[in-house]
């Protein structure tokens, strides 16, 4: 198999942060694509600190359930799933980082993309919220996939949930 050849867009990405953070005091959606375009006036105040240290495609399975990414997949488990503590389980975590590497990708599979975020959410999957999600965990889409990912994942919710 042959590997990709690395493109042009490299992001950096991290969390400067010690204490884990709830979604709402995060502030780090923006409208734009934090690895592909420049970023809009709304972009929140933190997100170039959160995503200092992340690397498009370049996690690990290992380093995408570790440190900073850890971070920010509870992040955005809190913005999906509010008020979730499964305690030692990872389950949410583990789908979060699926969909994660998933927008990583060149051309992402938009139903598993939207499957993984239909199981982990408890709350209704708008494209706002898509994008505060994408920007936790430093991912974009454009404004036309988010849209598809969203309607494919609340459809997929309010599926699951019957």
């Amino acid at each position: 198999m042959r590997a990709r050849p690395r493109s042009g867009w490299r992001i950096i990405a991290g969390l400067l942060l010690a204490a884990p953070l709830a979604a709402s005091g995060l502030a780090a959606a923006q409208t734009t694509t934090p690895h592909r375009g420049a970023p809009s006036g709304d972009v929140y105040p933190r997100a170039a600190a959160w995503c200092s240290n992340f690397r498009l495609g370049a996690l690990s399975a290992k380093t995408r359930m570790d440190a900073a990414n850890l971070q920010r997949l509870r992040a955005a488990q809190e913005e999906l799933a509010p008020g979730f503590t499964a305690g030692g389980a990872r389950t949410g975590l583990d789908l979060l980082a699926g969909y994660q590497e998933q927008l990583e990708r060149r051309h992402p599979d938009i139903g598993l993309a939207s499957t993984y975020l239909a199981m982990v959410s408890t709350v209704p999957v708008t494209t706002d919220a898509l994008r505060r999600v994408n920007a936790l965990l430093c991912v974009s889409t454009t404004r036309a996939t988010a849209a598809q990912i969203a309607a494919t994942a609340e459809a997929a919710r309010l599926d699951l949930a019957r």
